[in-house]
């Protein structure tokens, strides 16, 4: 456990690691908690498909 943050901290992330399969270490689970907060927040852009303004043409117009 680490000194950094508090108990109920660090059982929120195991359970956090255990119910996400393919999640398999803590630095992982902060990681995937901070950029999903960053981005619901406004901080990051939410990942976007889609065409590039500077690349729309007629031929992609839908």
């Amino acid at each position: 456990m680490s000194d950094l943050y508090d108990p109920r901290i660090e059982q929120a992330l195991q359970s956090f690691i255990s119910d996400h399969p393919g999640m398999h270490t803590r630095d992982q689970a902060i990681a995937a908690i901070l950029i999903n907060w960053f981005t619901s927040h406004g901080y990051l852009p939410h990942d976007q498909e889609g065409t590039r303004p500077e690349n729309l043409d007629a031929s992609n117009d839908d």
